[in-house]
């Protein structure tokens, strides 16, 4: 009966444990997270990432992620400062993306541009991953 309680009580606080772990991802000040909502929030190769909804496709896509090394990524709620507007003299329909003096992301490879509800945006790879984050997006 001995055995039984403290497996019991071992399970129940490895239960606890998991669920404190995963409120302190989002909504909490001290979290990478604090402004996050807890459905914002995924677990991806064990990298907790904030995501924001793509709704051209429903799905959620990562746009910031905390890793060993520092947050990679944008933050969704201070978009002002991340934002770069077209290169001046060039023109925003059918223009190209990247790789071209007078596009939004001249230096980026094409591989590094994604679409993000509508929005073109250059992402970095979050390193431990095989998922991309924008980190500067076009207006």
């Amino acid at each position: 009966m001995k055995i039984l309680t403290i497996v019991a009580s071992t399970g129940l606080a490895l239960i606890g444990t998991l669920g404190v772990a995963q409120a302190q991802t989002s909504g909490t000040p001290g979290s990478p997270f604090p402004h996050a909502a807890p459905h914002e929030i995924q677990t991806i190769n064990g990298v907790p990432c904030r995501t924001v909804l793509d709704r051209a496709n429903n799905q959620r896509i990562p746009v910031q992620c905390a890793t060993s090394a520092g947050m990679v990524g944008m933050d969704p709620t201070t978009t002002g400062s991340i934002l770069v507007g077209p290169a001046s003299g060039a023109p925003t329909a059918g223009a190209a993306v990247s790789g071209t003096p007078n596009s939004a992301f001249p230096t980026a490879a094409p591989h590094e541009i994604r679409v993000i509800n509508g929005v073109p945006c250059r992402t970095v790879l979050v390193p431990g991953t095989e998922q991309r984050v924008p980190v500067e997006c076009a207006r």
